[in-house]
Order: structure tokens, then sequence, then C-alpha cells
């Protein structure tokens, strides 16, 4: 039957349509903030998508859209609610030239005691990215449990693809603790666990972000679905290359 009965599908078709109509405020918040919060998706049945997710992911950190990640966006209805709103503001407030179909989406699943995915931090090169809370862990000794510390406008987008470069190379020098808090010193720090289940949609180009540790006390591993779009480099740009290496 899917994540949502057929029993129920009426109720969900609604339930899907409410979650999205405040989409546009919400969007104008986006472009004058850098980011902006979304409804809780604590009603969308996440331990079942959990679930099928890590299954699907067999053992991986990353996984790009596999099958039951591409069904629950399909079943939010990004499509149709968020991509076309996001693309029109891309082609005619940030200059975007390229498809809307010019989309990366991957699921990210860290283990308890995973010290490999911790402050690695970066600016995206698509325009808009969406971190959608589908497990998030908790911690009964205080530990940190992966939470996302980011810095909205953080740097202006870059105008050419030698300038995202340089951009990139020049903030990986706060790709740690201790850099986090250099680089916090003059700068709008934002951390964010996502007990709430709340996505957050920021402008990935402008936003300097990184996770903290899923620590071994944890109660289970964290996952999120993060949705990136419309890269206005080119194919074989900084973010096509980093994507590709990814994938090998």
């Amino acid at each position: 039957m899917g994540i949502f009965s057929v029993e129920h599908l009426g109720d969900k078709l609604m339930e899907v349509q409410k979650y999205w109509e405040d989409i546009d405020f919400r969007l104008e918040h986006l472009m004058k903030d850098g980011f902006v919060k979304l409804p809780s998706l604590k009603h969308f049945g996440l331990e079942s998508v959990a679930s099928k997710i890590s299954n699907d992911m067999s053992g991986s950190t990353f996984a790009e859209l596999c099958p039951s990640h591409d069904k629950f966006i399909s079943q939010l209805s990004m499509s149709e609610y968020l991509t076309p709103k996001l693309f029109d503001i891309a082609r005619k407030k940030l200059g975007f030239k390229g498809d809307i179909s010019n989309q990366y989406h991957i699921a990210r699943r860290v283990e308890a005691g995973n010290s490999k995915e911790m402050y690695r931090a970066h600016f995206d090169s698509h325009l808009f990215t969406m971190v959608l809370p589908v497990k998030i862990p908790t911690s009964a000794d205080g530990g940190s449990i992966g939470e996302l510390i980011y810095f909205p406008n953080a740097r202006k987008s870059p105008r050419s693809e030698i300038s995202n470069f340089i951009g990139k190379a020049y903030h990986k020098r706060f790709a740690s603790k201790q850099g986090m808090e250099k680089f916090s010193v003059r700068h709008e720090q934002i951390t964010d666990d996502f007990q709430d289940y709340k996505p957050l949609l920021f402008i990935g180009n402008r936003t300097l972000h990184t996770n903290k540790q899923v620590s071994l006390g944890c109660s289970s591993y964290r996952l999120t679905l993060l949705a990136h779009f419309f890269d206005p480099s080119p194919k074989y740009g900084v973010g096509g290359m980093l994507r590709m290496l990814r994938s090998r």
C-alpha cells in the first residue's frame, strides 16, 4: 500500500495540500533571510519511511535517490508545490538559465559514533538546499546528535566558477570545531537539532554549513534527505566533479 493507505488517500492528499498552503509566504522569508523552516513532517509516517530508505541504502552513508526516497518526496508532492516555485525564483531573481530537472537528491545516514562526518564545513554549488529530517536520535548523556550548524548569507553568490572554487577553498580552513568557533565570531551562527522534524530550506551557495558528530551514546542512527535544486555551474564544475567522486 506504500506510505499512505488507500483508505485514507483522500485525507492524506488534503494533508499534503495543507502542508504547502503557506509556501509562498515562507519563500519570501527564504529570499529575505537566506533560510526558512517548513512545517513538521511528524505526521507523515517517518518510522516506516526511515526503515525503508535505510534498507535501500544497504549500509552506505550516502545514497542518491533510492526508490523509497523517491517515493517519499513524490508523496509529499514536492515537484508540484515547491520545485516550480523555486525554479521561478531561480530564473527571475538569481539568473539561473538551466532546466528544472537540474536537481540532486541524496540520503545521508550517519551511525552513532561516526567521527568522519562531522565539521566538514562547505557551501553547496546548488542555489537551494533542503534538509528533510527523517530519523533524528536522542542522547541521554548530553552528547551531540549530528546537529546542523549553518551561517546564512556567509558569502555573496559566486559570479563565476572560478570565484566559486576560490570561495570554497578559502572557507575550508574553517572545517573543524575550532574553525566553526572562529567563524562564528563575525558571522551569525544557527544550530538546528531537527528534533521538531521541521525541514530547513536555505540558499545553498551562500550558506556555510556543517554537522556535529552523532555521538556514540545516541539512541540510533541519524537519517536526513538532502534536496539540492539548480546548480548554475557547468556540468564539470566544482559541484559536478564532487558529486561524481561521491557516486564512485
